[in-house]
């Protein structure tokens, strides 16, 4: 992981404009420069005084959500990782769409920060000399124009701009407080950009619109009025999180499918979600209620018998994902048959040991590599967060 190579990571855009109170898109952007890139985590910094990071969507080929990205609007760091089970990415593109709301005044950079990874089969490969930023400067609200109307946006539907829901049927409503003018008629659209100018024309009597079968993603409706007068309303911006899929399936361990009375059962899981991520995991033993769980998880003082554990993935829209395996528990004194050479500490140390002690595949095999992405992610997560204290 201490190694580097050449494959360079910085932002699109160079230098943003905006009033305080508005919202405005930053494209994460890579070059691999011919290395073969499987894994990317990007570790943003911006001035949390006058900037707040609202979301962030991954847009490019590393397309898979890694375990522990997180918004840290305290610090002003967004850490946000992706991989690939694809052909591994040799090429350039996007990585991430990070959307900033600006809080007052002033200026600002947004800059890719050192601890960013990319990771070529367990190898860093990123060139820390070459990483982008942006300069961002935020003007003050311009004065408002007391004649013109304004327009209030709500949903029922996706009531809470910043929760995630599964329901991919968006229903908008909106209403004018009007002003010296009334509103003659509208223009609205809905899209994956922050602050889009709206182009669909609607006459003044519709106040409410329905879009269907709206893909997983963060999308935002942006809504504007033109007077009896000619003036034209301030544009609101409304924005919808939407995540209809399950997490993707578990990757379930056991330390042992067959123990004696007496000894521990060790069970690990991890799995990821492309949009809104996963929330918690629950688990169940045989019939009981699932409860919130954290992995690695031990069984102890389990009874002879045959047992039955459910795992559920829980995605922030609500979506639940499940997977289960059996055990089965002798009673003390039974000869079962196990694996030449097993010894019990040896399996508990292998489905428990850190991401240190992962060596990387010596084959393309699709569930190996998952599971090493997935325990090397999970690593990244569990780092940064202890390292920054506080996850949000």
């Amino acid at each position: 992981m201490l190694a580097a190579g050449s494959a360079e990571m910085g932002i699109l855009q160079t230098n943003v404009s905006v009033e305080a109170g508005e919202k405005f898109d930053l494209t994460v952007t890579f070059d691999a420069k011919s290395e073969s890139i499987d894994t990317v985590r990007s570790v943003v910094t911006f001035d949390p005084t006058i900037l707040k990071a609202e979301s962030v969507s991954l847009i490019g080929p590393f397309n898979r959500n890694a375990p522990g990205n997180y918004i840290d609007n305290k610090t002003g760091k967004v850490f946000w990782g992706g991989f690939t089970l694809e052909a591994l990415k040799e090429n350039s593109g996007s990585l991430a769409k990070i959307t900033f709301s600006a809080k007052q005044a002033g200026q600002a950079t947004v800059a890719i920060d050192p601890e960013s990874k990319m990771i070529s089969n367990g190898e860093e490969k990123i060139n820390t000399k070459k990483l982008g930023s942006v300069k961002v400067v935020v003007a003050e609200v311009a004065e408002a124009d007391p004649n013109l109307s304004m327009i209030t946006v709500n949903s029922s539907t996706h009531l809470e701009e910043s929760e995630w829901y599964p329901n991919n049927s968006v229903k908008v409503e909106w209403v004018e407080l009007k002003g010296n003018s009334e509103i003659t008629g509208y223009y609205y659209s809905f899209d994956e950009t922050s602050n889009s100018d709206p182009t669909t024309s609607v006459p003044a009597t519709q106040t409410t619109v329905t879009l269907e079968e709206v893909k997983d993603g963060i999308h935002y409706f942006h809504i504007k009025g033109v007077q009896k007068d000619g003036k034209t309303t301030k544009t609101v911006h409304r924005e919808f999180k939407v995540d209809a899929t399950k997490p993707n399936p578990i990757t379930l361990s056991v330390s042992t499918d067959q123990l004696i009375e007496g000894e521990s059962l060790w069970l690990t899981f991890a799995t990821t979600d492309e949009m809104s991520g996963v929330l918690q995991y629950q688990v169940a033993l045989n019939t009981s209620a699932f409860l919130p769980q954290e992995s690695p998880m031990e069984l102890t003082d389990l009874k002879p018998g045959t047992y039955f554990l459910r795992v559920a993935a829980i995605d922030r829209a609500g979506n639940v994902k499940y997977d289960g395996k059996s055990v089965r528990v002798y009673p003390e004194g039974t000869d079962i048959k196990r694996p030449e050479g097993f010894e019990q500490s040896s399996e508990i140390d292998a489905i428990t040991k850190t991401p240190s002690d992962v060596s990387k595949p010596e084959n393309k095999n699709r569930d190996l590599l998952i599971t090493l992405v997935l325990v090397v992610l999970i690593g990244f997560g569990i780092i940064y967060a202890r390292k920054h204290n506080k996850i949000k």
